[in-house]
């Protein structure tokens, strides 16, 4: 996994803050492959958050925050925010819990 210690602590921490402190974190894509290099960042975010408008606002606000941060500064940085309480499922939901690493 290609995150430190401090970059892993730093979005579970924003994501508490934006997204309540039920919220699990996967980190999926290129950056779960120690052979790779570069790339951004994916992150999954599950929460109990059930109203659109209020997600995406803070998703917004967690990715501004993320990118102001030392240890992201700058970086790349994707994100899906899956709603536990929806029973859509979007393929790439599977995909980030069963490729990627919880945080």
């Amino acid at each position: 996994m290609r995150v430190t210690p401090q970059q892993a602590e730093t979005v579970r921490m924003l994501a508490h803050r934006h997204f309540g402190e039920d919220a699990v974190v996967w980190l999926f894509g290129s950056r779960v492959d120690d052979g790779k290099k570069g790339g951004d960042y994916d992150f999954l975010i599950e929460t109990s958050l059930d109203q659109p408008d209020v997600i995406i606002a803070r998703k917004i606000a967690l990715i501004v925050e993320l990118q102001s941060s030392l240890p992201f500064e700058d970086e790349k940085i994707d994100m899906i925010v899956k709603r536990r309480s929806s029973g859509f499922e979007m393929p790439i939901y599977a995909v980030a819990m069963e490729e990627g690493v919880r945080l």
